[in-house]
């Protein structure tokens, strides 16, 4: 018989609203079409947005949307009603995916099960958002060591949002588990105890969790194997004898480090003018003399817009998890300019598929871009080389097939 696998995802939306929900689509597509026999469990919470809106005709897997009404806004109500679903269900593994402050809760109530939870940024050791990053630098604090310090700095900072009463998931599951109590330290911790694997994106966060290095497991995101060629390319406004960096993503975010890339571009332009900065702002009257935006664009638009880049540039400030657009740029051939930080160390292989540059260091940051921007036959060389690793190691069968698959069958009473 079949592996029957339950997956619980308490922030699931379909169409997606972020980048989790796509890795999560993906993840249970590949196992199913492997043969396992799956379902996926998402709560949705009455009055809430952002959570739980699933459009199940569209899935290819079976999913079941659990109703949550403001009368059941009680963390016990609200585990136990899920329970009750995977429960009915009989699944051998229940694979936890993304949520927050109730996950650890939710593990524990789920103990009897062997279990898989997957975490997507830094949620797992910081208390106050999952980004881990404080005043424009990573903090060098984790929940999971400093509880202390943590449960301070998250009660400072998510004390407006809380007393305005417009909670976002982070907030209202914070809430709802107590998280402010230092009693939930010691669930958080129970829960990693009970918990049969913990996935993570990369090996700098499995190095985070040294007293759980015999289970956890670095699995990286994935990207579809499409044709190299997307449609039509958006239209912008950049002289054609101009190499063009790009800079996709949200960009806007500034952990995502478009102040650095702006920089890097104002002392490049001291010596050079034979480049533009194009990044997708969602603002497209942001601009400057060497640098525009595209306004907002579609995922198939991006994918069309690195056929005319030169170079991908990826300056991020915060530890990224994972780092899907270098992913998306090496499978399009375009050589990848990243911070040396998160997932990205693990993604691109510096000299071969593009260069790593010490993260939040602008002289770093031009020395690569020059060394790139004068090197045609480099660019080349490491667009196919990308590519190639992509194909390699990030094609989502392959991912699935590599990791996922032997995970999961490990696991199997």
């Amino acid at each position: 018989m079949p592996i029957r696998l339950a997956c619980v995802d308490l922030l699931f939306c379909w169409p997606p609203q972020g980048g989790a929900d796509v890795d999560v689509f993906h993840v249970l597509e590949g196992l199913r079409r492997s043969g396992i026999d799956l379902k996926l469990f998402v709560p949705h919470f009455e009055g809430v947005t952002g959570r739980g809106v699933v459009d199940i005709s569209v899935l290819p897997f079976s999913c079941s949307v659990i109703p949550i009404v403001q009368r059941e806004y009680q963390a016990d109500k609200i585990i136990g009603k899920i329970c009750g679903a995977v429960d009915a269900w009989k699944p051998d593994i229940v694979f936890l995916a993304h949520g927050y402050g109730l996950k650890p809760l939710l593990a524990l109530a789920l103990r009897k099960y062997p279990l898989i939870s997957r975490y997507y940024a830094h949620e797992l050791l910081c208390a106050r958002d999952a980004y881990r990053f404080k005043d424009g630098e990573p903090c060098p604090y984790n929940y999971l060591d400093h509880p202390d310090h943590c449960r301070r700095c998250a009660f400072t900072t998510l004390a407006p949002e809380i007393k305005s009463g417009r909670w976002h998931a982070w907030s209202q599951e914070y809430l709802l588990a107590n998280a402010y109590d230092t009693r939930y330290h010691c669930a958080v911790l129970e829960a990693l105890d009970v918990m049969s694997a913990i996935v993570v994106y990369n090996t700098a966060l499995k190095e985070a969790l040294p007293s759980y290095k015999d289970k956890v497991r670095v699995i990286p995101g994935g990207v579809s194997p499409v044709a190299e060629s997307s449609g039509p390319l958006p239209q912008i406004s950049v002289d054609s004898d101009k190499k063009l960096l790009f800079m996709p993503g949200r960009v806007e975010d500034p952990a995502k480090g478009l102040s650095l890339l702006i920089e890097a571009g104002a002392r490049l332009l001291a010596r050079r003018n034979d480049f533009h900065i194009l990044a997708t702002h969602f603002d497209p009257m942001w601009r400057g003399p060497f640098f525009s935006s595209t306004g907002w664009l579609s995922h198939d638009q991006v994918r069309a817009l690195y056929e005319r880049a030169d170079i991908c540039v990826v300056p991020s400030l915060w530890q990224e998890p994972f780092g899907l657009v270098a992913v998306e740029a090496m499978m399009a051939g375009v050589p990848v300019c990243a911070a040396d930080c998160g997932g990205l160390h693990d993604i691109v292989l510096h000299g071969e598929t593009g260069l790593l540059f010490s993260r939040s260091d602008v002289d770093s940051l031009v020395y690569c871009l020059n060394r790139l921007l004068d090197d045609d036959a480099l660019r080349r060389g490491m667009g196919t080389s990308g590519r190639q690793r992509v194909l390699s190691h990030y094609i989502w069968d392959t991912v699935i097939d590599s990791h996922y698959l032997p995970l999961i069958e490990s696991l199997v009473p």
